[in-house]
């Protein structure tokens, strides 16, 4: 038997421990209302604010964004590619790319390989 992630509002009580509404609410700055409605499964917050609620209590986004049905489990042991933004490189960096690629493009080989 393949196991159930926890509801919305298991993760929410489970990890707010004995907080009220007002209390979960004020430490994630958001109206007592939207817990309200997310405790009694009426609504379910949009990703963004699932991942400031798991990181308001000190807790992983993914497992947040597991249980609020953004993810499912069999998507998060999946390997992440993380790629710098040409933004932050530095200029010498950049350069030494476009060089190695023109270099590439002129003996007849993938410019980007």
């Amino acid at each position: 038997m393949v196991p159930v992630a926890e509801t919305w509002p298991e993760y929410v009580r489970r990890i707010s421990g004995r907080a009220t509404q007002a209390q979960i609410a004020e430490r994630i700055g958001i109206g007592r209302l939207s817990v309200c409605n997310w405790l009694h499964g009426k609504t379910r917050p949009k990703a963004e604010t699932v991942i400031t609620v798991a990181r308001a209590f000190g807790r992983p986004p993914v497992e947040a964004l597991l249980a609020a049905g953004y993810l499912r489990a069999d998507e998060i042991d999946r390997p992440v590619e993380v790629r710098v933004s040409p933004r932050h490189l530095p200029t010498e960096e950049i350069a030494a790319e476009v060089h190695r690629r023109l270099i590439n493009l002129a003996r007849g080989v993938d410019p980007c390989s």
